[in-house]
């Protein structure tokens, strides 16, 4: 088989994934965020119990039945973007796989720029709906009380494996959606 019959599966293969995607589903990529951030520590929660918190998600983006398929691209790539930033400050604990905080981090910014692309050069953040602006200032200041838990803990592993498990949970919230978005 020579390399140029393989050119046809190799483009398949590349075009199958998320990046390639024309309609914007990152279902798949989200699923796989939420796995790598399962492996990335072997620590046990029991011990970090004691530092639980409740975050209080925003009940703005919760409420998937009035979300416009743009205002909800918007609303997970502002989630994206926090988390993002939130593993990218170079304070997660060293006992964590730093390989695959490394890959989280590339996933991440891949799926940010194929958000980026789902919402269209053209399209201003002005456009999309006031409660879609409050939802996203929602979301601000939800990872900003993240990150005020983590520097109030001195970014210590117990605070990083509760902010950990915090941050599966919005894989599976913004898979959930994203889902809906498909369907």
């Amino acid at each position: 088989m020579t390399s140029w019959s393989l050119l046809p599966v190799a483009l398949a293969l590349l075009c199958s994934s998320t990046l390639c995607s024309l309609d914007c589903d990152l279902t798949l990529g989200l699923q796989e965020d939420f796995s790598l951030l399962n492996q990335m520590s072997t620590s046990s929660l029991v011990p970090c119990l004691k530092d639980g918190i409740n975050f209080n998600f925003p009940k703005e983006a919760m409420d998937r039945s009035q979300l416009q398929k743009e205002n909800a691209t918007v609303i997970v790539l502002e989630m994206v973007q926090q988390i993002f930033t939130l593993f990218s400050q170079n304070t997660t604990p060293a006992t964590w796989n730093q390989t695959q905080v490394i890959q989280l981090l590339i996933r991440l910014d891949q799926q940010l720029e194929q958000l980026e692309r789902c919402l269209g050069q053209n399209v201003k953040w002005e456009e999309f709906s006031l409660r879609s602006e409050k939802t996203r200032f929602a979301l601000k200041s939800y990872f900003q009380g993240i990150s005020q838990y983590l520097q109030g803990k001195e970014y210590s592993p117990c605070a990083w494996e509760i902010v950990r498990v915090e941050i599966r949970r919005l894989f599976l919230f913004m898979s959930k959606l994203a889902r809906k978005l498909r369907d």
